[in-house]
């Protein structure tokens, strides 16, 4: 179903192309704005929906402007029975990307090259007093445009949720916060119902990660949220990193010490991708599509 029509000309600038991609949330498509020929993305959702957050989303955007690791905002309103964002247009997502190379994983030079640019986009929204809480591959994308082209980004803010107060002091955690994200990826503490907190968006960092390096996680064919909360919760640190380089064992410790107010190292897990990334002999210069096509 079509919210709006091709063609249509949204406040006079936006003119829609076609639909891109749809949710729980409505639609997304692209459309060229006429004020400088730029095709955009334009995210549309009804007003009086049950699962609106567009409003929330922009908030998170706008704030968020100042880092190169997030999509960019170029406008929002409503129009009749809808709210809107516009953003710029993404290439592939990091999920498009990995189910199209032949093994279905990359080299350790993209997966920490692509590492580092998540560690530091789930850095910027926290800096911002905000979690992301859905972190995962179809949640970041490699830009498109001049300078873009090699930047991976993250978008679709729709579960974050501030968790500092005007005082800058942490929010007192709820006793049950419910589950919150996508199984595949969420941490051990979403599956428990547990109030979230930094460690747990670099969790799924983690998660992403593993995934991209092996092509798969332990609990990859398992659809039940709670199942795979089972599994992960009987995965040891040791198992989830066995026979991967050294690296993302360090970073599963560092991890595990965190506790729920605790500020994660970002600049070292950074430097632990980097670290992995030389330790696999000459860096390309690229990412693994780039080399073979895929």
């Amino acid at each position: 179903m079509y919210l709006i029509g091709p063609g249509t000309i949204l406040k006079h600038r936006f003119k829609f192309i076609q639909k891109i991609g749809q949710g729980s949330f409505g639609e997304i498509y692209s459309a060229e704005d006429l004020a400088n020929q730029e095709i955009v993305a334009v995210k549309l959702e009804r007003w009086d929906s049950q699962k609106a957050v567009l409003r929330s989303e922009v908030q998170v955007l706008r704030k968020l402007q100042a880092s190169s690791f997030v999509c960019r905002y170029i406008f929002c309103g409503n129009c009749e029975e809808h709210n809107f964002l516009v953003m710029e247009l993404l290439g592939d997502s990091l999920s498009e990307l990995r189910r199209r190379r032949p093994d279905g994983c990359f080299s350790a030079h993209t997966t920490a090259r692509l590492g580092v640019q998540m560690v530091r986009a789930v850095e910027a929204i926290h800096g911002i007093g905000f979690l992301h809480r859905d972190v995962k591959p179809s949640n970041f994308a490699m830009g498109r445009g001049p300078g873009r082209r090699e930047q991976c980004v993250m978008f679709d803010f729709g579960l974050a949720r501030k968790f500092l107060l005007p005082s800058g002091q942490i929010r007192p955690p709820r006793n049950i916060a419910g589950f919150r994200g996508t199984a595949r990826y969420a941490s051990i503490n979403s599956h428990l119902c547990r109030e979230l907190a930094r460690r747990d968006d670099l969790w799924s960092v983690l998660y992403v990660l593993i995934e991209f390096f092996t092509g798969q996680l332990p609990w990859r064919r398992l659809k039940d949220r709670d199942e795979v909360g089972r599994m992960k919760m009987m995965t040891t640190t040791e198992e989830l990193v066995w026979d991967l380089p050294c690296e993302f064992a360090a970073i599963a410790r560092h991890l595990e010490t965190l506790d729920f107010e605790e500020r994660p190292a970002y600049t070292d897990i950074c430097g632990l991708l980097e670290r992995m990334a030389a330790a696999a002999g000459p860096d390309p210069g690229c990412y693994d599509w780039d080399l073979d096509g895929s």
